[in-house]
């Protein structure tokens, strides 16, 4: 590059507020504390809370007590954020993804999600003090119609009201904030993602999606695939250009529908079927690596991967109720579920190290020491589902 072309580049970096080339290679190369997230994205919860994502460990405010422009403007603990970051510094917000990245364990975190999606744009992050609206996670309903056993009455309508527990809904005017926003920046933002609660069931998201003329905006949806084609959010994100649709699937047939309490594993196939055939959205497997399904895992996975020829598949360990996580599992069995999936890894193609990646999380998390007994757990998700786990669950008993 000329010398005086190399001086107009950082002339206009100056003048228009943004960082220069050598700044942001810094950033997004050599820090590996540095995450774009409290400069460009937030999260909303079902009660109000609202954070940096989905993974961030502090709540910012709560959007039943201040607009969302409050809680992002001059925020303390947004600036303490920021600041460590820009200075390759841990900050407790961060520690799930602080030990990691791509480069040491050859698959994403949330933290590589969002830099990769958003390192080509410009935004001053020398500006503690700037957010440019660039991604967004809402789960900004519990309504749902399932009781997963592994949720919880934050993430479920019918869970809450089992329990008797009040969850304070997001306020209208703060539904209302939050969509202009997203309106306003449909053009700049690189992803919307529902969750929740079950999103084809939130009116909120309904209305959004309505709002939006732009139908190149990524749209990523979580879900459990009990609805129908009628469904109102469905016919409209079939409007969409670039719609990726995560599909929370842990365990086939019977194991699927006593894990996703209230599911139905035909509804599910039928709806994954039509979705397959009559739509251009990328589809995405979820599944949640817990006790319940650790010998089931590995057929889960060749089912979709290699049957129906879905790709892209991440695998989550489960940590919450810590009673059901997979390291819990009986110890004379945990080297068949190690050699299952150490198997598995052998018939993956090897250059899909995000899969890969997560097997070997799997494989950690087995390995480490039982802590709890799951009996006692499952016992009360009998006295809730009135089937008796050993039916079904039957290499743990």
């Amino acid at each position: 590059m000329g010398y005086e072309l190399r001086n107009t580049i950082l002339y206009l970096a100056f003048e228009n507020n943004i960082m220069t080339p050598k700044e942001k290679y810094h950033l997004f190369r050599t820090n590996k504390k540095f995450c774009v997230a409290p400069w460009t994205s937030f999260q909303v919860f079902a009660d109000g809370r609202v954070g940096t994502c989905s993974i961030g460990k502090e709540t910012l405010g709560n959007v039943n007590d201040k607009s969302v422009s409050q809680i992002l403007s001059n925020n303390p603990i947004v600036k303490r954020i920021k600041t460590n970051m820009l200075n390759n510094v841990a900050d407790t917000n961060c520690t799930i993804c602080d030990r990691r990245s791509i480069d040491e364990d050859g698959f994403e975190y949330y933290r590589d999600h969002l830099n990769k999606m958003i390192e080509d744009q410009d935004i001053d992050y020398n500006d503690i003090d700037n957010f440019d609206l660039r991604s967004i996670d809402l789960h900004w309903s519990n309504i749902c119609n399932l009781r997963c056993i592994m949720c919880q009455p934050s993430q479920s309508s019918l869970i809450a009201k089992d329990e008797g527990v009040t969850i304070t809904p997001v306020t209208k005017d703060t539904i209302s904030e939050i969509t202009e926003m997203i309106v306003k920046n449909q053009y700049k933002i690189r992803e919307i993602y529902l969750s929740g609660g079950e999103p084809f069931y939130i009116p909120q998201n309904v209305e959004l999606l309505k709002k939006l003329s732009n139908k190149d905006v990524p749209i990523r949806i979580n879900t459990n695939m009990h609805w129908n084609e009628n469904n109102r959010l469905f016919k409209i994100l079939k409007t969409f250009n670039n719609v990726n649709l995560t599909m929370s699937v842990d365990a086939l047939h019977e194991k699927f529908n006593y894990i996703r309490n209230g599911a139905e594993w035909e509804v599910f196939i039928k709806n994954f079927q039509y979705i397959k055939k009559n739509t251009n959205f990328d589809i995405r497997i979820n599944t949640i690596f817990s006790v319940m399904n650790a010998d089931d895992l590995c057929a889960n996975i060749k089912y979709f991967y290699q049957e129906q020829n879905i790709k892209n598949i991440t695998i989550n360990v489960l940590y919450r109720p810590k009673e059901l996580s997979a390291r819990n599992y009986p110890l004379q069995k945990k080297q068949l579920i190690i050699d299952q999936i150490e198997k598995l890894m052998t018939q993956i193609a090897p250059e899909d190290v995000n899969l890969l990646g997560n097997l070997k999380n799997c494989i950690t998390q087995i390995k480490s020491d039982n802590q709890h007994d799951y009996k006692d757990a499952l016992d009360r998700v009998t006295k809730k589902n009135k089937k008796p786990w050993q039916t079904v669950l039957t290499d743990l008993v």
